[in-house]
């Protein structure tokens, strides 16, 4: 990739992260204002209006901010448990983040260091970089490291795609260690948001 063109991404995901932090606020704003994120009852009843829609374009966000981190997990995730239930929304949230997850590692497989640089920005990509290879996480560290729930994720996922680690290695420690740390995750920060909702009745 030219350093134009890797300019050219980076650019763009500045103008993404700025619409993300944006829609984030007017997300926020309006779920307060219109007492969706203060009523579980009345946020249920605004998704199941928008009918079989809810669910895919709740989905299509999960993978977007997953590739594209312009929305912060901490509300998308929450969101999807108290607006679809704990069962459906863990599903909902579970199956686009491992999509997403998964697409990220094959970015960095196929397309390299230039593009995912250019994608998650350079504060980012050094992080990933001091994980990956200042402190040398080997397979059994990376695993570990996806089933615990705070972890860099989506970064974990960049960063093993640009090593020797096999798909079939990185496939089976997501299918195992997602689930639990995104549960970890989910209903700790819904029991938080929860929390601020009765707060604020």
């Amino acid at each position: 990739m030219t350093t134009n063109r890797e300019k050219k991404i980076q650019t763009l995901m500045n103008w993404l992260n700025v619409i993300g932090i944006l829609l984030t606020l007017v997300i926020v704003i309006y779920g307060f204002k219109s007492g969706l994120f203060l009523d579980k009852d009345k946020m249920l009843a605004y998704i199941n209006q928008l009918g079989i829609w809810g669910p895919i374009v709740f989905m299509l966000i999960q993978v977007a901010q997953t590739v594209i981190p312009i929305m912060p997990g901490a509300i998308t995730i929450p969101i999807g448990i108290l607006a679809f239930g704990p069962i459906w929304g863990m599903v909902y949230n579970l199956l686009p983040i491992y999509l997403g997850s998964v697409i990220n590692f094959w970015i960095s497989r196929i397309y390299g260091r230039p593009t995912v640089r250019a994608i998650i920005g350079k504060k980012s990509y050094d992080h990933m970089l001091d994980l990956f290879e200042r402190r040398n996480i080997g397979k059994v560290i990376f695993s570990l490291l996806m089933f615990a729930p705070f972890a860099p994720a989506d970064l974990l996922c960049y960063g093993a795609g640009l090593t020797n680690m096999s798909s079939s290695y990185f496939n089976w420690t997501l299918l195992f260690g997602k689930p639990i740390s995104l549960a970890c995750y989910a209903y700790g920060t819904t029991y938080l948001l929860d929390f601020l909702m009765n707060l604020f009745k």
